[in-house]
């Protein structure tokens, strides 16, 4: 059995060293996203006037008025004074191919501060930090190429998290006197014997961390696709709302997003819920709004988000964090663990220093698998170099 592990452990681990370090690398940064772009774009995520802001409806029809091309599609909210709201766009109608799909606006005047593609490739300030999310979450692949084979990625890292942690179980006794030397780092160690030592005691301290980032991982890129079949067969999970089908042609949208908003603000009053408003977002095809609320970065289970029909107006679904059954809760845990805001800044520290210690585990996992492969590629030359020379000596003495 253990052969097994051993073979299973160090292929996989070649097979997906080259995507955990890139996942790791731009994790670290993602864990900090908005704060980075933000101090890298400050003239697109600040405004000097704090004043009184626009009404969804009103802002909506500033920015559709400074480009009647774009067809609105979601409006991200300032969460202090001070901060510009974004909206994400789209081509209206679907006629013509827009150079944007992201604008930061005043949301007090509707003024336009900036346009960007948002996630396209781009080493300078203004594309980086999005290309870096896209980069971790699909490699940039198009369509849901990149997410699944992330996805993929994220499953066999899962299932190897067991694996490397079998490998470290002592064969002999005393147990725990072995076992607490995998735990350890040895002072003075050579190059092999550090990467060996680093490889194995951060895997086991940071298992769990490192078992949840892939399970977290699962989900939400395999979501529809392995983790909700999966979760709903084990355990009790509420229907959601993104499992229906969309209608043969959009519904009109009859609700304005004010009227959408004052709905769900009624809906989120009778919850008791004293969470600002986030977003919302316009799901034209099924004929619907969601409005999220919460904030920035708050630990715990993350946001909530009410769905009304823009048709006539009445709540359609509500998706409460930390509440529901028990698939719902465990399901609505993966993006607070992932990102580490289920404890707030500590967690998403943790996540920014995980994401390092992943990469470091795929490259000395690379370093060992390569150290053990010139040894034994020199035993087998040393163990061959013999008995050439003894078969040249009996051809030797036959002639």
């Amino acid at each position: 059995m253990r052969a097994l592990l051993v073979i299973l452990h160090r292929y996989v681990d070649l097979a997906i060293a080259g995507f955990l370090v890139i996942a790791g690398l731009t994790g670290s940064i993602v864990a900090f996203q908005s704060e980075l772009d933000a101090w890298l774009n400050p003239s697109l995520f600040h405004i000097e006037r704090t004043g009184q802001s626009l009404s969804p409806s009103r802002l909506a029809k500033a920015i559709e008025h400074a480009d009647p091309a774009v067809e609105i599609f979601t409006l991200v909210f300032p969460s202090a004074p001070g901060e510009s709201a974004q909206a994400f766009v789209g081509s209206r109608g679907g006629d013509t191919a827009l150079a944007y799909d992201q604008l930061f606006v005043d949301p007090g005047t509707g003024a336009i501060l900036g346009r960007r593609m948002n996630g396209v490739f781009g080493l300078d300030r203004l594309r980086l930090i999005p290309f870096l999310y896209r980069l971790h979450s699909s490699l940039t692949m198009p369509g849901n190429w990149g997410a699944w084979l992330m996805g993929g990625i994220a499953l066999a890292w899962m299932f190897d998290c067991f694996a490397g942690f079998a490998l470290t179980l002592p064969r002999g006794r005393p147990f725990w006197k072995k076992w607490k030397l995998a735990w350890t780092i040895k002072r003075g160690a050579g190059p092999y014997r550090l990467n060996l030592d680093l490889h194995r005691a951060c895997g086991l301290w940071l298992l769990a961390i490192l078992f949840l980032l892939a399970l977290s991982g699962v989900s939400l890129n395999l979501n529809s696709e392995l983790f909700r079949p999966v979760l709903s067969a084990l355990l009790p999970t509420s229907p959601r709302i993104w499992d229906q089908p969309a209608p043969p042609t959009a519904p009109p949208m009859t609700l304005d997003w004010n009227d959408a908003l004052a709905k769900a603000k009624g809906e989120a009053a009778r919850r008791h819920w004293d969470h600002p408003v986030a977003m919302i977002y316009a799901a034209r095809a099924q004929g619907f709004y969601g409005i999220r609320f919460g904030r920035p970065h708050q630990a715990g289970f993350g946001a909530s988000t009410i769905f009304v029909s823009a048709a006539d107006g009445h709540i359609l679904s509500v998706e409460e964090a930390g509440a529901g059954k028990a698939g719902d809760m465990i399901a609505g845990l993966m993006l607070p663990v992932h990102s580490g805001q289920v404890a707030g800044l500590p967690g998403r520290i943790l996540i920014c220093v995980t994401g390092l210690v992943v990469a470091m585990l795929s490259i000395t996992g690379v370093y060992i698998w390569w150290r053990k492969r010139a040894s034994r590629s020199s035993r087998r030359r040393a163990n061959r170099r013999p008995a050439a020379i003894a078969r040249s000596g009996a051809l030797d003495a036959a002639q």
